[in-house]
């Protein structure tokens, strides 16, 4: 189900047809976790991007992505992302996304495999209809010899995006190229505080990060370890322990 500025509609009927900024909501057991500062960076892409923000308050958010969930039916025992999106005309819209088979923040069973690829700095903090454009076409490049794309710019340097921040595990303590006020930054932070490592933000190379034991991504809905970049091979210990606190 979706909710389209102000009409509730069947998800095969829903179209956005203009440019958008996007953040994607968390929920458990119909509720929705950490509203208040995704709606603050939609705001701000929205403001840099547009030139306006949405009136829409933290309690409409909630109230609105709480009514989708109980119409859509969904599980109240697995996560469920709730798309927030508005547009280039100022509509504002949330989207039920397909049901996570996770309770809550948790390791995904698959890990992956990552190839680099040369790519610009993300613009904003909040994805785009661009930028989710642009994350599908970095990863059908690499399509064949990995499963996702290690960004990096002209120089080799690791490239961490706000909505999807990369760390990397080496003698106990976590690195991160970038530090950001997104919530997949913040949760993955004080999930690292508390399993009582040090968390370090640095620049890293490729080649400083072929040399970590372990490298993990998170995204609105849980935590992806890394398995090999290109011939390195990596572990999922101290990750695990991260996603079972988060």
């Amino acid at each position: 189900m979706a909710w389209d500025d102000g009409r509730v509609v069947e998800t095969k009927d829903f179209r956005l047809p203009y440019p958008y900024v996007l953040q994607r909501v968390h929920t458990l057991d119909y509720q929705p976790y950490n509203v208040s500062r995704h709606l603050m960076l939609l705001r701000d892409a929205s403001i840099a991007l547009f030139g306006f923000a949405t009136l829409c308050s933290v309690a409409d958010a909630e109230r609105i992505i709480t009514r989708l969930l109980n119409l859509s039916r969904v599980s109240r025992k697995l996560s469920t992302p709730v798309a927030m999106r508005l547009d280039a005309l100022g509509h504002l819209s949330f989207e039920v996304e397909q049901t996570i088979l996770y309770e809550g923040y948790s390791l995904r069973a698959k890990r992956i495999s990552l190839a680099t690829l040369t790519m610009p700095l993300p613009e904003y903090m909040s994805q785009t209809s661009v930028s989710v454009a642009v994350d599908a076409m970095a990863d059908s490049r690499v399509a064949g010899s990995a499963d996702a794309a290690l960004w990096v710019d002209d120089k080799g340097a690791v490239i961490s995006r706000p909505w999807m921040p990369l760390f990397a595990v080496y003698g106990g303590r976590v690195y991160t190229p970038a530090e950001y006020d997104t919530v997949e930054y913040i949760v993955t932070r004080d999930a690292i505080r508390r399993v009582g490592a040090e968390l370090i933000v640095h620049p890293m190379t490729v080649a400083s990060l072929k040399r970590m034991d372990e490298v993990f991504i998170v995204d609105a809905m849980g935590v992806t370890s890394v398995a090999t970049i290109e011939e390195h091979r990596l572990l999922s210990m101290i990750t695990a322990r991260i996603a079972d606190n988060m």
